[in-house]
């Protein structure tokens, strides 16, 4: 049962973030998003700390054919989430590689919406200094 803190930030997210992956031609519904173009796929996917107060989001690409599994289950570019990609072929946002941690968005001591705002717009920030930095690979 998710707790009504972590309810709360999934309302405040779908509100402020994903109409800013929209924006960048992300397709897909909460937590997985996708972005399909000519030779690859991006893919975003947010994960929630088990423990509740925090989350991460992890990236990766994979090829515009989309993906086979190891025991031979084809996953379509339009279903394919990031967690189908090997965990050594994906990064989390505000990491340059798999082997870094990234970012942790905390909101463990939200009390207001604009506690829960703030931390939206920490993501979103995230995002573009990501990408202006040339980290997204």
């Amino acid at each position: 049962m998710l707790s009504q803190q972590r309810k709360d930030m999934i309302t405040i997210l779908k509100r402020e973030v994903v109409p800013y992956l929209r924006s960048q031609q992300f397709q897909g519904s909460f937590p997985h998003f996708r972005r399909l173009q000519s030779d690859q796929i991006d893919l975003v996917t947010f994960q929630f700390n088990r423990h509740g107060g925090s989350f991460i989001i992890e990236l990766a690409q994979a090829s515009a054919a989309g993906f086979q599994t190891y025991w031979g289950e084809q996953i379509t570019p339009q279903k394919m989430t990031a967690h189908d990609v090997d965990v050594d072929a994906r990064r989390r946002l505000g990491s340059h590689s798999s082997y870094e941690d990234g970012i942790w968005f905390s909101y463990e001591s939200a009390q207001s919406e604009q506690d829960y705002i703030r931390v939206a717009q920490q993501v979103i920030a995230s995002f573009e200094q990501d990408v202006s930095h040339g980290a997204r690979k």
